[in-house]
């Protein structure tokens, strides 16, 4: 139970004694005497002798409550990970070293290799995915164990159950879902869509895979056109969005705000799964995309963005 530093300023301006208040307050004299002199705003009561410092002490509440919000945040032991070992782990990497080459190549890390692994799994480290680890994998099994928790906990912590309820009331522009629109199983390329959830927008982009690498040029596309508006992304658990590479585009390169559905539960994503019927009457199941073009999906886009819609009253929304 915390301290009432209401009810000590309050006892202390009556003119009671430390004594009184830590009985009053069923805590400990020398807890009630530490808290006041931590609070005080002026140190002229150090001029006087221990004896006569009491009747000189100010009691502030605000100011006690201020050095324990400062205090608090000192709490626990300082993190081990830091921009530099950031930058050492990703340099390594990028020469396709090893977690071990890494930390035996550079004397300036005194880590081990799991502490690596587990970084990287935790899409602690910019530009390296937990894809780049799969040797380590076929080495030892709980690594995929592992890496199966890591995804459900970055999809847990971003679950759509913490979205704001402005987002879910759809009482603003900026409000983003993304989805993919899946060939038949003979192509590679995917359709990405990115749907406004106020307005019902819809933006589309050719991808050449179903994958984070995949999708970055499709982003960043978006992202160029439209990231200015862009406030948060609602996805689902696919592949293509539950990695880490995704997430940390997103979150941290474009610094917007990601959100996961849950798992199984299309009625959450309702306007992603309407466009998607419509752009399915142009491009049929069973097809593949490898002979669209990007100007194929701003068409189609286009036909979306200029019909009538009757949740709008049946306005456009382009």
């Amino acid at each position: 139970m915390k301290l009432s530093v209401v009810k000590l300023k309050f006892c202390w301006k009556q003119g009671h004694t430390q004594a009184f208040i830590a009985h009053t307050l069923h805590r400990a004299r020398s807890t009630i005497s530490l808290e006041i002199i931590r609070s005080q705003e002026f140190q002229d009561f150090r001029l006087f002798s221990p004896k006569r410092r009491q009747h000189f002490y100010r009691y502030n509440a605000m100011i006690a409550a201020g050095n324990a919000r400062e205090r608090s945040q000192h709490i626990g032991r300082k993190p081990l990970i830091t921009p530099e070992l950031k930058f050492l782990i990703a340099k390594g990497y990028e020469h396709h070293w090893s977690p071990d080459e890494i930390i035996h190549g550079n004397p300036n890390i005194k880590i081990c290799r799991n502490t690596i692994y587990n970084w990287i799994l935790r899409g602690w480290i910019p530009k390296v995915s937990h894809n780049q680890i799969k040797h380590y994998h076929r080495r030892n099994r709980r690594r995929k164990e592992a890496l199966e928790e890591a995804n459900r906990q970055m999809i847990k912590s971003r679950s759509i159950d913490k979205r704001p309820k402005v987002i879910n009331d759809r009482k603003r522009f900026g409000d983003w879902k993304i989805d993919c629109v899946l060939p038949s199983r003979e192509g590679k390329k995917v359709i990405v869509t990115f749907n406004e959830r106020l307005s019902r927008y819809t933006f589309m982009a050719l991808a050449e895979g179903q994958s984070g690498e995949a999708l970055m040029p499709v982003i960043d596309t978006f992202m160029a056109l439209y990231g200015d508006t862009v406030r948060s992304i609602t996805c689902d658990h696919g592949k293509e969005f539950a990695n880490t590479i995704t997430i940390m585009q997103i979150e941290q390169t474009y610094r917007k705000e990601l959100y996961f559905a849950h798992a199984y539960s299309p009625e959450e994503r309702g306007t992603n799964e309407n466009s998607n019927g419509l752009i399915r009457t142009f491009l049929p199941k069973k097809h593949t995309f490898e002979s669209k073009t990007q100007a194929d999906m701003k068409r189609i886009a286009k036909e979306l963005n200029t019909r009538p819609k009757k949740v709008l009253n049946w306005k456009t929304c382009a």
